[in-house]
């Protein structure tokens, strides 16, 4: 697959089209520890060309013929089984190679949402937002070595499952004004906050939600060896993609394919059509963008024997809830689900499915006991000591535990979800030092928690952070299963009398390009007794919470400014932190050389040549126009070369002919752009041979 960045634009009863490359949903009596999960090892597709684009129902059949029950299989279904499927569900299609995929109309298209400049503007004024020349550049998980980019841009596409022979598909940028030429100060705005949505559905999964295009290395798995990769989401208008009334569609199962019959990218992007829902509607698309990415992570929809798309139970503003894969749009509380509800059709895992496809857990950030306890990040004064940290419970086992030391008085503590679409609902509980409850919160209908208790005596406590469920999940609530997702813990309270040690942190660097590798030392850390063990918080989302590292180092791999922290306690479970601000900036924008096609040519006198595109792309994967290319032919033949790269970021350049026998080399010497440098250590040779 190739995407190339474009800022092209065009203009749209709505649907969501999925074409699914795994398992087909089980029947409601098929238990989630059931589920025939799907390997790499899985045997190839059966090769079948069934002469038409898509068909469906008898007919679908007909075509399959001997070969359905080797699709069925590879579905991990019978051959009964997915002719019933294809008889009883009218949105369930064959495409040309019997692939499964599925075209879902909903009965009313979304409204259009009017951009409220008010309520905009006192969302900045929380602080919701970055400034506005960061969006595109924002992760949610930096380092992680998975990637959802979520393409606002626009992009040309060739070379994938969605491309009809060599067509090229010009999908248009995100567009909510009606103005092509530039993002205005809404459509900054608005792809932040679905970007918030996007990245908090997907917090417990060790993956990198960014709108900032990474290189093609970041997205592609080039062999089943490549633990580096992703999937994109172009999100984008319907005009010049897919001819269909589609509010998105996309492969399920594709997220770790690494190539086969097709490249590696063929089944990618995914798509979500702004412009079917609602013109951009902020949660809307959001949505779409979890759904969509959800299918190519292998999830099937969530719905029941009448509706495709369960939309959900529970009619509170805060705790009615729908599964992620079915329809969110109406809920305040989406969730990733295992179909708990009542009427269920879809009882599989979406967490083990999603693993089996290659989306990892995120590792758990913080202990779960008293035993593994972090201590809590704070600061004192006036006798008060006070302070917050950030967190993620990543499964509906983990409980994050955090220790403090307390004086006698109040204690306040509050946790709250993530700001905007959180996924988890919060309880919190005080513990003793012995572990036993002391106070326990969970309000009905409310995310987030409150504590207030009268502290006794000077001593050790800790705060559990844990997610929780709410009423029924078959007919009006939900359980914990999906409940998880980012939330801050603060908490005040009376500061211990006794001394507390002093942290002191030094650094190697303050300021740098990405990525930038910082040397920490917090042995300088003082205490009247000794240091008993030291937690770091890098503040890009990674941390060290063994207690171990006096000196860590950690590399910055994404621009930003990130406030370091180092939390000591001494002995005697005093405790006292430290913070360095790093500023990590871009690196110099550099173009490379991103491959070279050489072919060989010849004619009937005897005369043979080498010709080789060139095709040279920045620091995002986006071709490079008018960049001087250097080069020289070598081997039979000898030449210096070069030119100027055309829009497309290629150049073709022709060698010398010659009736010997041997190998025509290309060796590109160096590329010239203004703006940019060359970076010489991506591919520069290539060689064909007569």
């Amino acid at each position: 697959m190739t995407i190339l960045g474009n800022t092209h634009r065009t203009a749209g009863k709505l649907c969501v089209a999925a074409a699914f490359l795994a398992i087909s949903a089980l029947s409601q009596e098929v238990s989630a520890g059931e589920w025939p999960f799907f390997k790499e090892s899985l045997r190839p597709f059966p090769t079948i060309d069934l002469a038409t684009r898509q068909s469906k129902g008898q007919d679908a059949i007909d075509r399959l013929g001997l070969h359905l029950p080797d699709v069925a299989a590879w579905y991990g279904r019978t051959a009964d089984q997915l002719r019933k499927e294809l008889l009883n569900d009218s949105r369930m299609r064959i495409d040309k190679t019997g692939r499964v995929l599925f075209v879902e109309e909903l009965e009313t298209p979304i409204p259009t949402e009017q951009v409220d400049t008010a309520t905009v503007q006192q969302s900045i004024q929380q602080g919701s937002l970055v400034s506005l020349d960061q969006t595109f550049y924002l992760h949610s998980h930096p380092g992680a070595t998975r990637t959802i980019y979520l393409d606002f841009n626009g992009a040309s596409i060739v070379g994938t499952a969605w491309n009809t022979s060599s067509k090229t598909l010009n999908a248009a940028q995100f567009d909510i004004d009606d103005n092509p030429v530039v993002f205005s100060t809404s459509e900054l705005q608005r792809i932040q906050y679905i970007w918030q949505r996007v990245a908090e559905d997907y917090a417990p999964f060790d993956v990198n939600v960014t709108t900032e295009q990474p290189s093609q290395d970041v997205l592609t798995r080039s062999s089943v060896n490549d633990q580096v990769y992703g999937t994109t989401v172009v999100i984008t208008k319907t005009d010049g993609v897919y001819s269909c009334s589609c509010g998105g569609i996309a492969y399920v199962g594709v997220f770790n394919y690494s190539g086969g019959s097709h490249p590696p990218d063929y089944y990618k992007p995914a798509f979500v059509f702004f412009d079917k829902l609602g013109g951009g509607n902020e949660k809307v698309v959001a949505e779409a963008i979890s759904h969509e990415a959800g299918h190519n992570m292998g999830l099937h929809h969530d719905g029941t024997a009448t509706d495709a798309y369960f939309a959900g139970h529970g009619s509170d503003p805060t705790t009615g809830w729908a599964p992620i894969m079915g329809v969110g749009y109406y809920k305040p509380l989406v969730q990733f689900s295992r179909g708990e509800y009542s009427g269920a059709n879809n009882k599989e895992d979406d967490f083990v499915v999603a693993q089996t496809f290659g989306l990892p857990l995120r590792l758990d950030d913080f202990g779960s006991d008293i035993n593994e306890a972090t201590p809590f990040m704070e600061f004192n004064s006036g006798g008060m000591t006070s302070g917050s940290m950030d967190g993620v419970i990543e499964s509906m086992l983990d409980s994050d535990v955090f220790a403090i030391s307390a004086g006698p008085g109040p204690l306040n503590a509050t946790v709250i979800p993530a700001m905007r679409s959180p996924n988890t609902d919060l309880v919190l509980t005080l513990r003793d030092a012995a572990g036993g409850v002391l106070a326990s919160t969970n309000p009905l209908n409310q995310l987030s928690s409150a504590l207030y208790y009268s502290v006794p005596s000077q001593g050790t406590y800790f705060l559990e952070v844990k997610g929780t469920g709410q009423g029924d999940a078959i007919m009006n609530g939900y359980s914990n299963y999906g409940s998880v997702g980012n939330f801050r813990l603060s908490a005040s309270y009376t500061a211990p009398v006794g001394s507390r040690p002093t942290a002191i942190m030094t650094t190697t660097l303050y300021n740098g390009p990405a990525p930038l590798a910082v040397s920490f030392d917090g042995t300088g850390s003082q205490d009247d007794g000794r240091i008993a063990f030291w937690y770091w918080d890098f503040g890009d989302g990674n941390s060290d919470v063994t207690g171990t590292l006096s000196a860590p180092t950690h590399v910055y791999s994404v621009p930003g400014n990130y406030v370091a922290r180092l939390t000591v306690v001494d002995d005697s479970g005093l405790s006292a932190s430290t913070t360095h601000v790093i500023n990590v900036t871009a690196p110099a924008p550099q173009t490379s050389v991103q491959a070279i096609q050489i072919t060989l040519k010849s004619n009937t006198k005897g005369y043979a040549w080498a010709t080789a595109v060139v095709s040279v792309v920045n620091q995002n994967g986006t071709p490079t126009r008018s960049a001087r290319v250097s080069a020289n032919w070598n081997g039979i033949v000898s030449k210096a070369t070069g030119g100027l790269t055309k829009n497309n970021g290629t150049l073709t350049l022709t060698s010398p002919k010659t009736k010997l026998s041997g190998c025509f080399n290309l060796t590109v010497t160096g590329v010239t752009a203004k703006g940019y440098s060359f970076n010489a250590a991506s591919d520069r040779t290539a060689q064909v041979c007569r």
